[in-house]
């Protein structure tokens, strides 16, 4: 057995002996971007997925998928196998690509309905009619507020830098808020 097998059943056994319920295994994140080992590469990432998938305790199994680096579609193998896809939108500047990759994703004989959610993208212009959140959502995917604090930005920035200020004080923060009450057609 291959360590990569071993560390995933260890986790899973380590999971189901705590009772966890509600969790979704990621195998690794951005996997075309620097692993070494031939099994967390993305022509072979569809094996653990599959590994996660055929491991169940009492008739329950964990929800398990895999992400690319920015712009990246997903491989067939990858489609065919997940529970839903993860897409990472850093590195795109323009929003029709953002559509552009929901439909690449969708195009593949070995696509599903299974949801698409943008789990990453580190581009905002809430201001702007049009952005990369908006082509997400107008493309039937999710979009999360991928918000780390830039070099020079103060505590108040960045939901994903350490320590967390989890209020909404920053103007990203403000203008990503105001744009999803927009978008849902929220409260003030």
């Amino acid at each position: 057995m291959l360590l990569e097998e071993s560390t995933v059943d260890q986790t899973l056994d380590w999971l189901f002996a705590r009772g966890d319920r509600h969790v979704i295994i990621e195998i690794n994140n951005e996997a075309n971007v620097r692993y070494d080992h031939a099994l967390l590469k993305p022509d072979r990432m569809h094996e653990l997925i599959v590994r996660v998938h055929d491991r169940q305790q009492a008739g329950r199994r964990f929800l398990v998928l895999t992400s690319y680096g920015g712009s990246r579609i997903p491989d067939d193998s990858v489609v065919r196998v997940s529970d839903f896809i993860l897409i990472h939108g850093n590195g795109v500047t323009d929003p029709a690509r953002i559509t552009e990759m929901v439909n690449q994703t969708r195009a593949p004989p070995a696509w599903r309905p299974t949801p698409i959610v943008f789990n990453e993208d580190d581009h905002f212009n809430f201001d702007q009619p049009v952005n990369n959140f908006t082509a997400a959502v107008r493309a039937g995917t999710s979009w999360r507020f991928f918000d780390y604090r830039m070099k020079g930005e103060g505590h108040a920035d960045g939901y994903q830098s350490v320590p967390v200020d989890w209020g909404i004080h920053s103007p990203r923060k403000k203008a990503f808020f105001a744009k999803l009450r927009e978008i849902t057609g929220g409260l003030e």
